[in-house]
């Protein structure tokens, strides 16, 4: 399986402080932007091993075995950038794990640039995705799910991961923040009582998948087939914000438009997730519980 990952990564400390692009703590988004990177190749890259055993007679040496060569084979992360507001410099991350790609105009418009980076490679990849800068896979087991969920319900409809974030010092240590909104909200482009409701058995127990008004993710994860529809509509590039701003209109309203989005039921919230590293709500908007 090969997968290409775009990022589009902006840091302007002056900003506004409306995202966390735009003014937020710089050793806070070094973190975050670094742990998004780390969780991409420490789950899906090569560099994975088995520890057999160690050598007793050569010290700090072991014998090792490949491990997980059935899933993601092939991994690359182009991350874009606005001129030189941006963080690469500040990883402590190998250029070599990534591939910087220059997107000229707006900087809040990154997102669709990193649409046509997509739009670029059509049949080279079999998973084209795209993730904000302040977000973390920790299931290893994210493109067989998406897989599984394409091959019992089609590719017109697209599994979206809950964001959750962690605060292991809070009372709460774990939050869901993307909550159910007014229904009118996204009424305009997803009719969520269309098929409102998806459900199959995994591994002996029953999951249930729906469409949320709120189906922002901060991300997406298109198989090639859905990839190849999305950018042959007519909406594809058109540049449309009207999905609460620039940022939020491009890690989502694309996939809107195209497919019907589902989440997992809240019974099962954790069955499809991905970590916000900015906590902007657990210890932030939302200080106690």
């Amino acid at each position: 399986m090969k997968v290409l990952v775009t990022i589009p990564h902006y840091f302007n400390p002056v900003g506004s402080g409306a995202y966390g692009s735009t003014g937020g703590a710089l050793t806070q988004r070094v973190q975050a932007f670094s742990e998004c990177v780390r969780s991409l190749v420490r789950n899906f890259g090569a560099s994975q091993a088995f520890l057999m055993r160690l050598d007793s007679k050569i010290a700090g040496k072991g014998h090792l075995s490949k491990v997980n060569q059935k899933g993601v084979r092939s991994l690359d992360i182009m991350v874009c950038t606005s001129g030189a507001a941006h963080l690469l410099d500040q990883l402590s991350i190998s250029n070599a794990r990534m591939r910087q790609v220059s997107v000229e105009g707006d900087p809040m418009r990154l997102g669709f640039g990193a649409h046509q980076v997509l739009k670029s490679f059509l049949g080279q990849y079999d998973y084209y995705c795209y993730m904000e800068d302040d977000l973390a896979i920790e299931d290893g087991l994210l493109f067989e799910k998406l897989r599984w969920f394409s091959s019992q319900f089609g590719d017109e409809a697209v599994l979206f991961p809950h964001r959750f974030e962690c605060a292991l010092r809070s009372p709460l240590q774990k939050l869901y923040i993307d909550g159910r909104v007014r229904e009118d909200f996204s009424a305009r482009w997803q009719d969520i009582t269309e098929q409102q409701y998806l459900a199959a058995e995994v591994m002996g127990t029953g999951v249930q998948f729906e469409r949320w008004p709120n189906p922002h993710s901060g991300c997406f994860f298109l198989n090639a087939a859905q990839m190849q529809r999305w950018s042959e509509s007519s909406f594809f590039g058109d540049g449309d914000v009207s999905f609460a701003g620039p940022l939020e209109s491009a890690a989502t309203l694309g996939a809107v438009k195209a497919f019907r989005v589902y989440k997992p039921s809240l019974e099962h919230a954790n069955f499809f997730e991905i970590r916000h590293c900015h906590n902007r709500y657990l210890g932030g908007a939302l200080r106690s519980v």
